[in-house]
């Protein structure tokens, strides 16, 4: 069977009641948490007591910073740090976040086409033996390129779930995911932590499960 990947991202900020309702879905999948929010340890012990892949969601500077709706919030990787600030901050949010085994990228979309910046990232991330996902917040990113090149596991999202939070978009995002897992024999797709998320997940992967097989994301970074 062709193999799902989903990643819930933004995860650290949201009432444990919603995260306990997500990771309760009966099937594999990764969750990606903030580092230094209200909740982000609650959040990572959560998912990981109920078998959940837990990973990193490295905040970094977003073309347009600091404009309104752009602020990554604290300690991210900004493009104007010095190369030792950047590995700190890297390292600090990997400290932040128990059971972390990967790690992918929150905004970014100024860093994530810098190939320097990436190297510096990425070395941070070889070291500790993580994966990486792409998120693909900005077209013309190489951060999975540079993955590569460095011989880490990565992997590339294909599709987002909820840019648009209504159900028939969600829907219609789920079933272009199955499509594309169909076609290449694997996909990742990317959701948040919002009500309307986790409520439409509780519909959209009941019906999936004999057409996919549910995967966490390490599984198809490679």
């Amino acid at each position: 069977m062709p193999r799902l990947a989903l990643v819930i991202d933004d995860l650290g900020y949201m009432q444990p009641e919603l995260v306990t309702r997500l990771c309760s879905l009966p099937v594999s999948f990764s969750v990606a948490v903030l580092p230094y929010q209200e909740f982000t340890r609650d959040s990572a012990d959560i998912a990981h007591r109920l078998g959940k892949e837990v990973m990193l969601h490295l905040p970094m500077e977003p073309i347009g910073y600091p404009g309104p709706g752009r602020d990554p919030g604290p300690n991210a990787i900004l493009y104007n740090l010095p190369e030792p600030e950047v590995r700190r901050r890297v390292r600090m949010a990997l400290d932040g976040i128990p059971h972390r085994v990967g790690v992918n990228n929150h905004m970014g979309s100024r860093i994530t086409p810098d190939r320097t910046r990436m190297g510096w990232v990425l070395q941070e991330l070889k070291a500790r033996k993580l994966f990486f996902v792409d998120s693909r917040t900005e077209k013309d990113s190489v951060a999975y390129d540079v993955a590569e090149q460095l011989g880490i596991p990565a992997v590339q999202r294909k599709v987002f779930l909820d840019d648009d939070k209504a159900f028939p978009e969600m829907e219609k995002q789920w079933d272009r995911a199955l499509k594309l897992a169909e076609k290449e024999g694997s996909v990742l797709i990317i959701g948040h932590i919002y009500p309307e998320t986790v409520e439409a997940l509780e519909k959209l992967v009941p019906r999936s499960k004999g057409q996919v097989r549910f995967v966490k994301a390490s599984e198809l970074a490679k």
